[in-house]
């Protein structure tokens, strides 16, 4: 049994950019990169690719065999039921629930929640602090997601995989979780939804050093982003969608 496992959420029908999960940063798919910085956490013990089960994915499929990577493919609409099964078919027993727009998560941060998950036996574990948007994960027990899979109807959490622990805390243990201090509070967006977004990365990959064995490091990155504001002008302006307001 694995027992734990990093679910990437993806597809290439994005609204704000489509393909964006293979266009290139630094000449390597975003997706790419993704799996890259996973593969530096020893408590993962799996990576699985979770995609829409429609033709207009075939890239992700193929991509994802060259890796190679498994692959889940299931609800486009229904992620949550995508996420549920996914795990299910590798028999986890817990899922770290990636987002496929984030090539800078950061790894002392996702390993520190991944343990403290573990040992504290949580339902659902997240960072206690704010971090900059896109170098975060969340560590889910499978068999919580099975309960809120059992009860949630509304398209709002079906589609937004972990809201409805936000909205129902006493049902559930959470764990929030110290998050480093280079992140703590920082407000830069490291998550890609637009071009403005590829433009940041593109400065940072170009001016930072990174190599497969040797992901970007975020504290290099907040260094960086600090001492140059012309490079957080780049996406500063990019509203985040809010899924409580959007139509459903």
């Amino acid at each position: 049994m694995v027992s734990v496992t990093a679910i990437i959420q993806a597809r290439m029908g994005s609204t704000r950019s489509p393909g964006k999960s293979l266009r290139p940063i630094a000449s390597l798919p975003m997706l790419e990169h993704i799996i890259i910085r996973l593969k530096q956490v020893p408590e993962i013990d799996l990576i699985l690719l979770a995609i829409p089960e429609k033709e207009s994915e075939t890239p992700l499929v193929e991509f994802a065999r060259q890796l190679p990577v498994p692959v889940f493919q299931g609800s486009e609409e229904d992620v949550l039921d995508r996420f549920i099964k996914a795990g299910e078919s590798v028999q986890t027993e817990q899922v770290v629930r990636v987002c496929g727009d984030d090539p800078l998560i950061d790894i002392p941060l996702l390993r520190s929640l991944i343990q403290a998950h573990l040992l504290d036996k949580a339902d659902y574990t997240l960072p206690k602090d704010p971090v900059p948007l896109g170098s975060s994960c969340e560590i889910v027990r499978l068999e919580a997601l099975k309960k809120i899979g059992e009860q949630a109807e509304s398209s709002i959490y079906r589609e937004h995989v972990t809201t409805w622990f936000h909205d129902h805390p006493s049902s559930f243990r959470i764990k929030r979780v110290n998050a480093p201090d280079y992140l703590k509070d920082r407000t830069f967006r490291l998550t890609v939804d637009t071009d403005e977004d590829f433009q940041l990365m593109e400065e940072l990959f170009k001016n930072l050093p990174h190599s497969p064995d040797s992901p970007l490091n975020l504290k290099a990155v907040m260094d960086y982003l600090i001492a140059h504001p012309e490079t957080t002008a780049l996406n500063i302006d990019i509203p985040q969608k809010n899924w409580r307001e959007e139509n459903h």
